[in-house]
């Protein structure tokens, strides 16, 4: 092997020159010279050893020591009995590997250590965002929407259709499902399940959903989120009814892999779904929350997502107002956006929702950017149509949330002044805490808790 395959050297003392090349590779061996002035092995090779004859052994240690090499072995190799010099050099090297197996040991230790303590700091990581979401962040969101398009697939008995998911696994909690025969019958003998990129499958309940279910929605839900790494995953419906099954179909997509695929499903369509993710341990309900009054008075609390209300409507704006100024239903956040201007509040209405003998009515209510300024929130209930005649929305409020920042979350409270008998206009308005721009002035309303005199699925039969 050439010197230039080495990365070790020995210096050899010239006189015994000839008995050690017959021993070690010649690409090993650096000669001393003639006139003491032994040469230093070339850059990027370490030397082992001075192999010296024993007549020379003083002057080589004294000329070693010069150089600032005292640390460097010298082995003395007497000819006569190469052996003993051969167990010396052996013994050197021997010591030399344990060193570096102990140092790699250390090294792999420490990496150990490391690996711990970063998967440790992931988990406190984890843990801190959990409880910050649970401060307040959105817990769940939309994170797939194929909505209907008018087209109705049929599965019949036995049949499995599986519907590739163009989202990764992790923190899906709730699938919505297009399903216009299962209101009718509830035993239709349809399951549910999501199978991820390792073949796991996670079969899914089916919740009742109530206004989402009358309008041909259905919800599967998981028992938690899917936790671990991001994955592909997909849907998976099997049918062991006897009639066949109607199954609502969503847009058609240009890569045949997301198609909806099953028995009878031969197209390009998808199935018209809603997938939700959650996270921080959070879930969909599984039923509409509806409390009960510990008196026995005859009250009943319900909470409204804003999914279930009405489309806003932008009710009432300053007349001076020359910047931006909306109100919207946010469809993947599931929240309600107004939209305040510079030059004062801008109000929201909710039209015609069936609240009979309303109590009172809470919003939940957000300040959606991190850039946003602090802003003013407030919500507001009246007989349905009657601010419409005089148009005075601003005392049909209640008191106002003041000063919320950005990201900060509160509950904003009204008692009707009128009495609500049936149904109410429901006024949502905003405005800045300060002087300034309107930019990124994001008030949303989360939902909405009513407590009513009748319960709310009553009234809307």
């Amino acid at each position: 092997m050439g010197a230039e395959g080495q990365n070790y050297a020995l210096f050899v003392d010239p006189d015994i020159s000839a008995d050690c090349r017959n021993l070690l590779p010649s690409g090993m061996v650096v000669l001393g010279s003639a006139d003491a002035d032994e040469p230093a092995p070339a850059p990027g090779r370490s030397c082992l050893a001075a192999l010296v004859s024993p007549l020379n052994a003083p002057g080589w240690r004294v000329r070693l020591r010069e150089k600032g090499l005292a640390d460097l072995p010298v082995i003395e190799v007497d000819p006569a009995s190469p052996e003993r010099a051969s167990q010396n050099l052996f013994g050197l090297l021997s010591q030399r590997m344990q060193a570096a197996e102990r140092e790699l040991g250390e090294m792999r230790a420490a990496s150990a250590m490391l690996r711990r303590e970063g998967q440790s700091d992931k988990t406190r990581f984890r843990a801190i965002e959990s409880f910050l979401y649970a401060l307040g962040e959105p817990q769940i969101a939309r994170s797939l929407s194929w909505d209907p398009t008018g087209v109705i697939g049929h599965m019949t008995r036995d049949t499995v259709l599986v519907q590739r998911l163009p989202i990764d696994a992790v923190s899906i909690t709730a699938v919505d499902l297009w399903l216009p025969d299962l209101p009718r019958n509830r035993d239709l003998g349809l399951t549910v399940a999501v199978i991820d990129a390792k073949g796991e499958t996670l079969e899914m309940t089916e919740a009742y959903g109530g206004q989402e279910t009358r309008s041909g929605w259905v919800r599967y839900l998981l028992d938690a989120p899917l936790p671990g790494d991001p994955r592909n995953c997909s849907l998976m419906l099997r049918y062991t009814g006897a009639a066949r099954l109607a199954v609502g179909m969503g847009p058609r997509v240009p890569d045949p892999r997301f198609a909806a695929k099953g028995d009878g499903f031969d197209s390009d369509m998808v199935l018209a779904l809603r997938v939700w993710k959650a996270v921080a341990g959070a879930s969909l309900p599984d039923e509409p929350l509806v409390l009960h009054s510990p008196l026995g008075d005859g009250r009943h609390a319900r909470f409204l997502s804003a999914g279930e209300l009405p489309e806003p409507e932008l009710f009432a704006k300053p007349a001076s107002a020359t910047d931006y100024v909306t109100a919207d239903y946010w469809e993947n956040e599931d929240a309600i956006m107004v939209h305040p201007s510079r030059s004062g509040p801008v109000c929201a209405v909710l039209r015609d929702v069936a609240l009979p003998k309303l109590s009172h009515i809470t919003a939940v209510v957000t300040v959606g950017h991190p850039q946003a300024p602090n802003l003013n929130l407030a919500v507001g209930v009246a007989p349905a149509g009657l601010v419409g005649r005089d148009g005075f929305w601003q005392g049909r409020i209640g008191p106002w949330v003041h000063g919320l920042p950005a990201l900060g979350w509160a509950q904003a409270h009204c008692v009707p002044s009128e009495p609500i008998r049936d149904r109410a206009d429901i006024f949502l308005a905003a405005s800045l805490a300060h002087d300034g721009p309107n930019d990124l002035s994001w008030a949303l309303f989360r939902g909405l808790r009513v407590v009513t005199g009748a319960p709310l699925d009553e009234a809307e039969e």
